[in-house]
């Protein structure tokens, strides 16, 4: 990007009306979103389609153990996004220029030593997160080829980051199709002409990752972004590493935190349930995954407008365009909401076209799916605590929800209602969840209004 482009993008956020940033800038960030998230929907859906249940359920425990290298990514990702975005607001050319050299080399010594641990101890994760006879050995496939491409993995969307926080979320999304075309092409290939099976799916997404980030890292090395990058600066900023580590380690957390969960839940199947349960909860939460990919798609838009006009010291316009994005988050997602509600053997079928489903099943899946469209309070609210350099109150957020909420509540309704307990356990959670964030919300908004009347 010109820096004449960069600087009519950094006035549209400052300066713009705020309903037709959103769009232009939450429309290609849903499509990324979507597209992104087609990754593992697209492995259980081949899995569940061209080899079996067991598959799908192997995928189920291994994608949490896999949302670990999502969450490195993320802490060098989005802690460096926050960074520049305030940098590109206050005009600081210093620090832009070194964060591109940085997230280079926290990626490469962050996904060494995650590739030797769980490539060295897959197995036993697998079972750890209560996997048994097949279903463990073929999630254990999974997790460790998936690992494999770590650094790939951590290169693509940490920089994938930052090109959202320059505000070019439409690249970004070009990128992302170009990995989930590439992802797409390698798991028919692997599974129906290799029959590679489930270590075919993951291997397809390796190599997938491997193109993702050579087209990434060409376009900043080509001098195409708008922050300097010089091979010279290729160091480790240990003066940007604070503000980088204190909105990224939320980021990391919320991963952590998930596995955490995940882990409780899928022994507390493992405890009342068969493996079938297992992969019926694998393959609801891969839907309800789905669903919550528009809010993402809003959180990566938003990112830019909290964090530029921050920088800017535009208070005002910071807090009306977070009600904004969130208008427009909770109506796109009812949209996606309403036909799960509605029809949930529909898209059960998909990932389970073997499977017979009780009318308990529909009630647990409807039960998780039930708070979707009013979540992007939550996750909006998340993203702008880490736009303003909170991170602090994300991480607290994280950790009330998973050590003092999730898992006790959990715990207490599954031995109380056995399988449907845990569904009702985790809709619990997120009620609350919901009551704290928004407090902390208009606790912050009216410290940035005193901050208003100051400047």
């Amino acid at each position: 990007m010109t820096p004449q482009k960069q600087s009519q993008m950094t006035n549209e956020i400052l300066q713009g009306n705020l309903v037709k940033l959103m769009f232009k800038l939450s429309i290609p960030g849903i499509l990324g979103m979507l597209l992104l998230g087609l990754n593992n929907f697209t492995d259980i859906l081949f899995a569940g389609q061209l080899i079996g249940k067991t598959a799908v359920a192997g995928i189920s425990l291994a994608l949490p153990l896999t949302n670990i290298l999502t969450g490195f990514a993320l802490l060098v990702g989005v802690g460096s996004a926050s960074v520049l975005s305030r940098a590109i607001g206050s005009g600081d050319i210093k620090t832009q220029s070194k964060i591109f050299g940085n997230l280079i080399v926290m990626s490469l010594v962050i996904s060494f030593f995650i590739t030797i641990i769980s490539y060295s101890f897959g197995e036993e994760l697998i079972t750890f997160m209560g996997g048994t006879g097949e279903v463990a050995s073929a999630g254990a496939q999974y997790f460790k080829t998936y690992m494999l491409g770590s650094v790939f993995f951590i290169l693509a969307v940490a920089s994938s980051q930052i090109i959202k926080s320059e505000g070019r979320i439409r690249l970004a999304t070009i990128f992302a199709g170009i990995f989930v075309i590439v992802n797409l092409i390698l798991d028919f290939i692997f599974i129906s002409v290799f029959h590679w099976g489930i270590q075919g799916v993951a291997l397809a997404t390796v190599i997938a990752r491997v193109v993702f980030s050579i087209v990434i890292l060409t376009y900043f090395i080509s001098g195409k972004s708008s922050i300097p990058v010089n091979p010279k600066n290729f160091v480790l900023a240990v003066d940007l590493l604070p503000a980088i580590l204190s909105v990224g380690i939320s980021a990391l957390l919320t991963q952590v935190m998930g596995l955490i969960q995940s882990f409780v839940v899928f022994k507390s199947i493992s405890h009342y349930g068969t493996q079938n349960d297992i992969a019926f909860f694998g393959a609801t939460v891969t839907l309800t995954s789905l669903a919550y990919i528009p809010s993402n798609g809003f959180t990566q838009a938003l990112q830019p407008v909290i964090g530029i006009n921050y920088g800017a010291k535009n208070y005002d316009r910071l807090k009306k365009a977070y009600l904004t994005f969130l208008n427009g988050g909770i109506t796109v997602l009812t949209l996606f909401w309403l036909p799960l509600q509605l029809s949930p053997n529909t898209f059960l079928s998909w990932l389970l076209p073997e499977a017979a489903f009780t009318s308990n099943d529909f009630l647990n899946f409807r039960i998780l799916c039930l708070l979707i469209p009013i979540m992007p309070l939550v996750f909006l609210g998340a993203t702008l605590f880490q736009s303003l350099g909170k991170g602090k109150i994300v991480t607290i957020i994280i950790l009330l929800k998973s050590l003092f909420l999730f898992i006790p509540i959990v715990l207490i309704f599954s031995k109380l209602m056995a399988i449907t307990g845990i569904y009702y356990g985790i809709l619990m959670t997120d009620i609350l969840v919901i009551f704290i964030a928004l407090i902390l919300i208009l606790i912050e908004f009216e410290h940035l209004t005193k901050m208003q009347l100051k400047a």
